[in-house]
């Protein structure tokens, strides 16, 4: 099972015109006006909703391709510490997300799994629609480094911890960190590490989720994930290759993640 996948701009944007010309609805939030110009021959007869926070309004040629919806919170997201403008596609099952600034499209990614696809098209629509926030930016991707650290602080701040699936150094870095009452843990193979993790904490072997991945700019790699008290992290890696965190701070998220480990929790083996 696929959940993201992180594309190199040119096959990301690629990508994105061929399920446009695949997809009769689309919804686009906060995205580049000059990408929609580009791809005004796709959108032909289809059904295109733009949500956008412009107090002008799109454009004629923009407005008069689908339906506008007005909305006074801004999208954003932050990317390796800058905060910077998030577009978005919700298309039937997957979401398209774009960091960029005024100048450059600084990266394309997508989410997969249908589960969270719909959860966030829904939140975010609701969002938008009933102005709950000024600003909707919960979604920060990292680089490996300031990653690790932005989980290594989470950890020691939450009374709730669920991992899953974490490459072995992760793991070796955040049990140091652990000071939680409330702590499982499901590794993603049978290891020294993972006997050592299991004689302190109640732990456990799971080979369901090794068949969870990612992808990024081409390449497939494993997926894992951490559920908190206030966070979600996604860390895609192979071995011990950490390529990309993707952090989450929304309460929705990290309650739901939760509930969802446990189904693999109560599939686990436990650690002999």
């Amino acid at each position: 099972m696929q959940v993201d996948e992180i594309f190199s701009l040119e096959d990301g944007l690629r990508t994105i015109r061929q399920d446009i010309e695949k997809s009769k609805r689309i919804e686009f939030i906060n995205f580049p006006l000059g990408l929609i110009r580009d791809w005004k021959t796709l959108l032909q007869k289809k059904k295109i909703i733009f949500y956008n926070n412009l107090a002008e309004g799109l454009p004629p040629d923009i407005h008069n391709l689908g339906k506008e919806v007005y909305t006074s919170v801004q999208m954003k997201g932050t990317f390796y510490g800058q905060v910077v403008e998030k577009g978005e596609i919700f298309l039937k099952n997957k979401i398209y997300n774009l960091w960029y600034t005024d100048k450059d499209i600084l990266n394309i990614g997508s989410i997969t799994y249908k589960r969270c696809v719909k959860c966030i098209q829904s939140m975010h629509r609701d969002i938008m629609l009933e102005d709950q926030m000024d600003v909707l930016n919960i979604m920060t991707l990292y680089d490996p480094e300031e990653g690790v650290e932005a989980i290594l602080d989470a950890v020691g701040k939450s009374s709730r911890v669920r991992l899953v699936n974490l490459p072995r150094s992760l793991v070796r870095r955040i049990v140091v960190h652990l000071d939680a009452d409330d702590i499982k843990i499901i590794c993603s193979e049978k290891s020294d590490q993972a006997r050592k993790v299991a004689n302190k904490y109640y732990a456990r072997v799971s080979g369901n989720l090794l068949n969870v991945y990612s992808k990024y700019k081409g390449k497939k790699i494993k997926s894992g994930g951490l559920a908190l008290d206030n966070n979600f992290f996604s860390v895609d890696y192979l071995e011990d290759k950490i390529y990309m965190i993707l952090g989450i701070e929304w309460p929705k998220c990290p309650a739901c993640m939760t509930d969802y480990y446990e189904l693999g929790w109560r599939m686990a083996r436990l650690i002999q």
